[in-house]
């Protein structure tokens, strides 16, 4: 059973579900992480929207992009949902 009302805590980006929309968490990755999302497309400013959930990874669009990204790098991303 999940606490969807008043939940604050942070989960990464391999712990949410299809169809559900986060945030990237900024203030609570390393710079090299964040260095390397913001490469690849992510942003901090717009949400991103998990539309596939693979055997080895998570598909995530960020407005008409999509990016696909392996389980390991998913666990290290921290998110708040929306």
């Amino acid at each position: 059973m999940s606490n969807i009302s008043g939940d604050t805590s942070l989960s990464t980006l391999a712990d949410i579900q299809i169809g559900q929309k986060a945030m990237l968490c900024k203030n609570q990755m390393d710079q090299k992480l964040e260095k390397k999302l913001l490469a690849l497309g992510f942003s901090k400013l717009i949400p991103l929207h998990v539309a596939q959930i693979r055997k080895g990874g998570i598909v995530v669009s960020i407005g008409n992009a999509r990016i696909a990204l392996n389980q390991a790098l998913a666990q290290q991303i921290p998110i708040q949902a929306l």
